[in-house]
Formats: structure tokens, sequence, C-alpha cells
């Protein structure tokens, strides 16, 4: 069988081996075998290039037969290489295998094509992030409240895992949320605006949570490479707050 994909993990396997997980618009995510010659022996497929693979094997480990690169892309240097090892890293943790997600690979081919252009990567890593959470089947709704009210712009809301928006009026809550906004902040991630310095910095703080509950609990190595700053602004109850006028 044929596929296009990238290659998202390589490591050594038996003798001149190596186990290679590859992220194919066809198939998914899928485990594979690559045998390399003796010329090839320290050579390894491309990462961040598109790949036409032939793959053979009826298992959950395939084997692949030829791969080759459809594309020569610049390499990803700095901040820009380090978001695509996290990008890696929550697609081998999360993605389940050999199922096919046309529309997140699409997302990846885009955030790699952005990449490399040199395009401003918290909006990237933020928009992959909703499509990751789609797919997976925990989006994040933030158009509405849990009740499915419409959002006031100037009313602080609390946004729980389990509960999603609720408003807030002041009292301490019994079951902490993860972060505090306000109804504009809301609408605007909802739409998508991701030049909102606003919608940015609570979206970041917002993933980070919703990312730490799906890999229960377990640490991203990836994110020791990637700026880490916390939340500067005011909190409530120790957790985050974001509100517009903050940011204007």
């Amino acid at each position: 069988m044929r596929v296009t994909g990238y290659v998202i993990h390589t490591r050594p396997f038996q003798d001149a081996k190596i186990l290679v997980d590859l992220f194919t618009k066809e198939l998914g995510l899928v485990r594979c075998v690559l045998r390399r010659n003796a010329k090839e022996a320290r050579a390894t497929p491309g990462s961040f290039l598109l790949h036409e693979i032939e793959l053979a094997g009826r298992g959950e480990l395939k084997t692949i037969r030829s791969i080759e690169a459809l594309e020569s892309g610049s390499t990803l240097q700095g901040n820009s290489l380090y978001s695509a090892f996290y990008v890696h890293e929550i697609i081998e943790r999360l993605v389940p295998t050999n199922l096919p997600l046309e529309s997140l690979f699409l997302l990846y081919q885009w955030l790699v094509n952005n990449l490399r252009q040199g395009v401003s990567i918290a909006p990237l890593l933020r928009r992959f992030e909703i499509g990751l959470f789609e797919e997976l089947g925990i989006a994040i709704n933030m158009a509405s409240t849990a009740r499915g009210d419409p959002l006031q712009p100037l009313q602080l809301y609390q946004f729980h895992a389990k509960f999603g928006l609720r408003p807030y009026f002041g009292d301490q809550p019994k079951v902490r949320p993860i972060i505090y906004l306000d109804g504009r902040i809301a609408q605007a991630y909802a739409d998508g605006k991701w030049t909102d310095k606003a919608v940015l910095a609570m979206a970041k703080e917002l993933h980070r949570a919703w990312l730490d509950n799906a890999l229960g609990g377990k640490t991203l190595k990836s994110r020791s490479l990637l700026p880490s700053r916390s939340h500067e602004g005011r909190r409530l109850w120790q957790v985050p707050v974001f509100e517009y006028k903050d940011y204007i």
C-alpha cells in the first residue's frame, strides 16, 4: 500500500533496522519497521518533509518497503524546531494508531509549512491543539455557557473541565476552575481570533491544563525546550484571571 506522510519519530531497533512512526494522510499514525542497507546504516528519513511510502503487512507493525521525500524543505531552527518536537510528542502520546484523521493530517501539514516560513508560533500551536482536541472528542466549548446561554461580554466566567463556562458572582467555588475569563475573551476564542493577545494568553494557560488532563498528568518532555512563563496577572483563589481590559 502506498501512502503519503511525515516521519514523527525514529529509534533503533534490531541490527540494521529502525522503528519509524509515520503520520499519514491515509492511515493516520502508523508504527513501522525500516531495514537499512549497508550504505544507509546511519541514514534516517527526514522529519518535516512529505514522503511517499510503500507499506507492507497486515498487523499493527507495518514494514516500510520504500520511502522517498516528495519535497525539499528548509531546516527548522530554534523555537520553530522545538515547537515541532512538541507537536510530534503530543501526536505520539495522544493520537490512536491506524485511525485515518485526514483533517488533523492537513492541519499538521499547514503547521509545518507555516513554521518553515517563520510565522508567529503561538497562534499556530493553539490552532493545532484545538484541531487535536476536536479529533480526540474533547473539544473546548467557549461559544456558550454550560447551560447553553449566550455569553455576556463583561460577565466574568469560571471554566471547569467537566462543566464548561459558568458565570462567577464572587463566591469561592466548591470545585476549583481551570481559569476565570470574561465573556469577551471567551467569544473571541470561540471565533478563532488568534491575533488577539488576550485570547492567546488565555488559550496557552487553558490548553496546557487541557493537555495535562488528557495525558493523565504525565509530563511532556518537549515543554522543557520551549519558553515557559507562568501567568503574571490577577488571580482569584490562586486561579488565573483573564479580562480583556488587561490587554488593551
